[in-house]
This record gives C-alpha cells, sequence and structure tokens, in this order.
C-alpha cells in the first residue's frame, strides 16, 4: 500500500513539474521552431540557456557566422541582440478571454531595429501561442501584459528621441 502511495505521490509531482514547465516562457524558448527567428538554431538557444544559467556570458555564433548574445533572461523576458543593428525581446504576456492554445500566455515578438521598436504587424502580427502558432490577430491581453508590452516599445522610442536630438545641428 505505502509503495502504491509514493508511487501515486511521485506520479503526480512529475505531471505538475512538467505542466508548470511546459508553460514557461523559458521552456517555449526551447521549443521555438527555427524560423521564427532564423538566426537561431535550438542549439544556439540551448546554449544561451545554459550559458545564462552558469553566469557566463551568453554567445553563440549565429547561423549566419555572426555573433548573438543573450543579454537578459527573466520568467517574462527574453532579450537577444541578434547582430550590430537588431535586438529581439520575448515577452510572457497574460491573456483575458478564452484560452490560446489551452494556455493563458502568449509570447510577444519585438524586434528592435537600430533604435526603432515594433511589434510587428505587416505579414501578420507576431504573437505566437506557447506552441508557436503565430495568431491572426492580437489577443485580447491582460492590463499588466498591455502595460508591459507598451513600456518595452516605449523604452526604444525614447531612445528614438535621443538620437534625433543628438543627431541635430
Amino acid at each position: 500500500m505505502k509503495k502504491l502511495f509514493l508511487s501515486c505521490i511521485v506520479a503526480i509531482a512529475a505531471v505538475t513539474s512538467f505542466a508548470a514547465d511546459t508553460y514557461s516562457l523559458r521552456s517555449v524558448f526551447k521549443q521555438m521552431p527555427d524560423s521564427v527567428i532564423p538566426y537561431l538554431s535550438t542549439n544556439n538557444r540551448l546554449d544561451f540557456l545554459d550559458f545564462m544559467d552558469s553566469q557566463m556570458k551568453a554567445e553563440v555564433t549565429n547561423n549566419f557566422g555572426g555573433k548573438s548574445q543573450m543579454t537578459l533572461l527573466t520568467d517574462t523576458l527574453i532579450t537577444i541582440r541578434l547582430n550590430e543593428a537588431c535586438t529581439v525581446d520575448l515577452l510572457w504576456l497574460d491573456t483575458e478571454g478564452s484560452p490560446v492554445d489551452s494556455c493563458n500566455c502568449v509570447v510577444a515578438l519585438v524586434r528592435t531595429i537600430g533604435l526603432e521598436s515594433e511589434v510587428r504587424e505587416t505579414d501578420a502580427p507576431e504573437f505566437y501561442s506557447v506552441k508557436w502558432r503565430r495568431l491572426e490577430s492580437q489577443p485580447v491581453l491582460a492590463t499588466a501584459g498591455r502595460e508591459r508590452l507598451s513600456k518595452r516599445i516605449k523604452q526604444s522610442n525614447i531612445l528614438n528621441y535621443l538620437k534625433d536630438i543628438l543627431n541635430k545641428d
């Protein structure tokens, strides 16, 4: 009876830890298809996480032969400098309403090219489900998620303003 009880507890713990890991920015980043950010291979992404965990400089040789560096890793934000001109932020954002792929979170991909930040909405919005399904439209974000996304974009706009001031005669 004790063995059955212990087996049940171990099984519940394993399922709980798997479910928790499945829906974290870190685990979703590991599963990201190479096509989302062609600069980075699966091995590059895994190396980034290992380097950050070891508190080492998280720099890899990307698929184009240049250097890319992960500069920030938190539970809700990953920042990667792909090259000298382009930075990518992956934001983990809570949603309201219906779950997207069984989760009340989405990933927003924000690109900063030079000092100009945008959530790309040319071909399709760069909002993804936890299963990396590109969403057809911007999801309904929770208030905190909207604020975090807005803040991330506004930080870059401040840099644009400072750049304009410095470039004036």
